[in-house]
């Protein structure tokens, strides 16, 4: 026969200070997850984000500058400033 057998105790409850230790634990951690939110949707944050975004936009992964892409967001400057000499022209 084998000792498989189950155990007729039931689980202790946890005590009132296990409790309190849980929940002020899960307290702080939410404290620190709440401070890393508000810190990653800062304006400051978010613009420096933003300026890493296009700034690889326009480099390679070794960070050497990639012509095609500058030359193409040249065309597009260009080709606004073209529209807009154009249309005051007509006015």
């Amino acid at each position: 026969m084998s000792d498989d057998q189950p155990d007729s105790t039931p689980p202790s409850a946890p005590s009132i200070d296990e409790l309190q230790a849980e929940v002020s634990a899960a307290r702080d951690d939410l404290v620190a997850s709440l401070a890393e939110l508000k810190s990653q949707t800062a304006p400051k944050a978010l613009v420096q984000r933003g300026g890493r975004s296009i700034t690889g936009w326009f480099t390679d992964e070794y960070g050497g500058i990639r012509p095609e892409r500058v030359a193409i967001a040249g065309a597009v400057v260009l080709g606004i400033i073209a529209l807009r000499l154009v249309a005051r022209r007509r006015r």
